[in-house]
C-alpha cells in the first residue's frame, strides 16, 4: 500500500514539475498583432503588405521579417539575400534559398503594383 502512495504522489508530482518547465515566458507582456491585424505593432498608420504572397514566404518568414520591420512589399524589395538571411537566423533562410526563389524581385514587382 505504501508503494501505490509513493506512485501516485510521484506521478503529480512529476506532473506538477513538467508544467512548471514547460512554461513559455519569452512573450509575456509583449504585444502580439492577430492574423487579422492590419497594422503592424509599434509602427503608427503604416499600412502591412500580405508577404505571403511571395512564392516561398510562408507565416514563420512572414513572423520573422515582420520582427525585423519588414512589413511591406518595399522594404522587402530594398534587402539584399545576403543581409536578409544573416538578420533572419531565427527561422534558418539562407541567401540562396532567398534568391533561387525570388524574394526581392517579387517584392520589387509587387511594390510596383501598389
Amino acid at each position: 500500500m505504501l508503494r501505490l502512495w509513493y506512485l501516485i504522489v510521484g506521478f503529480f508530482f512529476g506532473l506538477f514539475i513538467g508544467q512548471l518547465t514547460s512554461r513559455n515566458t519569452s512573450t509575456a507582456g509583449q504585444y502580439q498583432a492577430g492574423t487579422g491585424s492590419r497594422y503592424a505593432p509599434g509602427q503608427d498608420d503604416q499600412p502591412v503588405d500580405d508577404l505571403t504572397v511571395i512564392d516561398g514566404v510562408g507565416p514563420a518568414y512572414v513572423r520573422a521579417l515582420k520582427a525585423l520591420g519588414i512589413t511591406t512589399f518595399a522594404q522587402l524589395a530594398a534587402q539584399s539575400p545576403e543581409d536578409l538571411a544573416g538578420r533572419m537566423q531565427s527561422v534558418r533562410v539562407t541567401a540562396e534559398r532567398i534568391r533561387r526563389e525570388r524574394w526581392i524581385e517579387q517584392a520589387q514587382s509587387r511594390s510596383t503594383k501598389s
